[in-house]
């Protein structure tokens, strides 16, 4: 193994730490609390549900200027597998976006004990601790945006050299919306199942340490998946792997419905958390076979928008509904519609060579350019 390998795989698991322990411990333990919180401030679902919107909205102000900045300047915090890797990316987003799904299997039974034990103040303050500790000295020695690409190149210079569109170019490809749709689809439904798929659980006659457990080996099974998803990407291509997860996604929702049945629960635990965590991996994939990686972080943040987007909407849609009707059951076929959209959209999306002769003005790398002048 050289040198740079060593160190590309140094990234990944930096970064299967962080994500264990920042999204495994935020977004992925949101519905622990759901219940708790309901019953202390005694809030509406929807009311409630807007903590997770004004989280998702806050991130969305200031992630476009972030991947701006990726594409500029040195990395100590992001997603900067794409650059590290090329053959085996698939393996290695995959290992690295499983921290997410580990995080939040171990992290949700870590806040349900803590909440047992001393109430909802006890978890956040069990969620917050390692981030302080571990994360923050792990990301700055370790993580960098790209290999280096010589003596005193700069992180614009480098990135300027690889294949990809740049930012104007790919707004004029339809790849480029799709992509977006397909990130607010995928969030969208996530978001709103994953906040309230507890007290839902919980709704139709589990107990609160089950339905934690429930989840958390929802969110076990999509570590699984990431990686299963990321070799197949690998394999097939990721927007054919991306299609795919998005159609068994769907079949894992509609099974949500039937879950007061052990058998349809079963279902929904192994097909639905196989697949929803896998477009965290596979959606970065999509982009750099469409887009290309010049611009990877300022399309990166441009295309989290939609993803904002849709997890803002989500769980307060679900919240609304259930205000509304008394269940969840129209919220989790709205979910699976959006489910399907987002397998529609990922299949209209072409690779980079296609896009380029879509807009003559697209470069692939700056040796053609210089071959061309």
């Amino acid at each position: 193994m050289t040198g740079r390998e060593r160190r590309a795989w140094l990234v990944v698991g930096s970064l299967f730490t962080t994500l264990f322990l920042v999204f495994g411990s935020g977004y992925n333990t949101a519905g622990v609390f759901f219940t708790p919180l309901l019953d202390h401030f005694g809030w509406t679902r929807a009311q409630l549900s807007l903590l997770q919107t004004t989280l998702a909205l806050a991130a969305g102000l200031v992630v476009p200027l972030v991947g701006w900045l990726l594409d500029r300047l040195e990395a100590r915090v992001s997603l900067v597998v794409a650059n590290w890797f090329g053959a085996r990316r698939g393996l290695a987003l995959g290992l690295a976006m499983g921290g997410t799904s580990a995080g939040g299997m171990v992290m949700t039974l870590v806040a349900s004990r803590a909440i047992e034990h001393g109430g909802w103040r006890d978890g956040y303050l069990a969620l917050a601790l390692p981030i302080f500790v571990i994360v923050i000295p792990l990301v700055a020695m370790t993580v960098r945006t790209r290999p280096a690409a010589g003596a005193g190149s700069t992180v614009a210079e480098a990135a300027s050299a690889l294949p990809g569109l740049e930012v104007s170019a790919a707004l004029r490809v339809r790849s480029f919306w799709l992509i977006g749709l397909a990130q607010f689809s995928f969030a969208f439904a996530a978001s709103g199942t994953n906040l309230h798929a507890i007290p839902y659980f919980m709704g139709i006659g589990y107990g609160a340490a089950r339905a934690a457990l429930l989840m958390s080996l929802v969110l076990g099974m999509a570590g699984a998946g990431k990686l299963g998803m990321g070799l197949l990407a690998d394999r097939i291509g990721a927007r054919r792997a991306l299609v795919l997860n998005f159609v068994l996604c769907t079949g894992g929702m509609v099974s949500l419905l039937f879950a007061a049945d052990a058998a349809a629960a079963a279902v929904f635990l192994v097909v639905y958390g196989l697949t929803v965590g896998a477009p965290l991996t596979l959606v970065p994939l999509v982009m750099a076979d469409s887009l290309g990686l010049r611009r990877f972080g300022s399309l990166s943040g441009l295309l989290g928008l939609f993803n904002i987007l849709g997890a803002s909407a989500g769980p307060v849609v679900a919240g609304r509904i259930f205000d509304v009707t008394g269940g969840y059951a129209p919220a989790f076929e709205a979910f699976a519609l959006a489910l399907v959209l987002g397998a529609a959209v990922t299949a209209g999306c072409v690779p980079l060579g296609a896009a380029a002769r879509q807009e003559p003005a697209l470069v692939a790398s700056r040796a053609e350019d210089v071959a061309g002048a």
